[in-house]
């Protein structure tokens, strides 16, 4: 599997009968774009992303013993400001047997990269921690999230973390932890809470639930590595 050859799925809309239609309507959620698709998939092609998202999937796959799944690069959505802003112009989304990368041609090599890491870490946690997508807690996720930018970190320095690992100190993320997240932790994807306290809202800080899992993952690798964290509980990562 690795890296699938999806340079030329855009033209005619091909990519549609490969992909089916409740997976399509969660790309589209997650950031993938909806204009202007075959010319961001030509430019991608110029910069020879494939081959470089290749070859980096082979040494994360080697170093943590993961799963080989099936890689899709796709475009991503340019007027998605949510995008541009928290993510850098770049998003992906991964599931238990395979990973969506949605890219756009400025991106550099590096944060291709640290996108790659970060996806592909969710999909090794996903088969350490297999269960059904409904039955993932807010608790599941906030660790998942941890985990998967701490990656990121360990191999291409705090440059190339997202910025919301950024936007409060400690203290803050230990009071919205009190206050706000450990009240929460059973929370399921079906209640408007869940995405609230994730992503931050008018009534929670931005990107809330990211912020205080890079936290509780930085806790953590104080006294466990990122390939022990990756086979441990949610809840055993939390509360550790």
């Amino acid at each position: 599997m690795g890296v699938i050859n999806t340079k030329n799925w855009f033209e005619h809309d091909k990519w549609r009968k490969k992909i089916n239609e409740d997976v399509q309507r969660h790309l589209f959620a997650h950031g993938m774009a909806r204009r202007n698709q075959q010319e961001i998939m030509k430019q991608l092609a110029e910069k020879n992303v494939w081959a470089f998202v290749a070859k980096k999937f082979m040494e994360l796959k080697k170093e943590w013993d993961g799963p080989d799944v099936p890689i899709y690069i796709f475009p991503a959505d340019a007027t998605n400001r949510s995008l541009q802003h928290e993510f850098g112009g770049k998003s992906g989304v991964a599931f238990f047997d395979q990973l969506f990368l949605f890219l756009l041609p400025h991106v550099s090599n590096e944060h291709i990269y640290a996108l790659l890491i970060h996806e592909y870490n969710h999909v090794c946690r996903l088969h350490a921690d297999p269960k059904d997508e409904r039955d993932y807690t807010l608790l599941d996720r906030i660790v998942m999230e941890g985990l998967a930018e701490h990656a990121v970190r360990e191999r291409l320095g705090s440059d190339y973390v997202a910025k919301w690992t950024t936007y409060y100190t400690k203290e803050q993320l230990e009071q919205f932890m009190k206050k706000w997240l450990v009240p929460n932790l059973s929370l399921r994807l079906d209640d408007a809470r869940y995405r609230a306290l994730l992503y931050g809202s008018m009534l929670y800080p931005r990107m809330l639930g990211y912020a205080v899992g890079y936290e509780v993952v930085r806790r953590a690798l104080a006294k466990k590595t990122m390939t022990e964290l990756l086979t441990m509980t949610s809840e055993q990562i939390f509360f550790m």
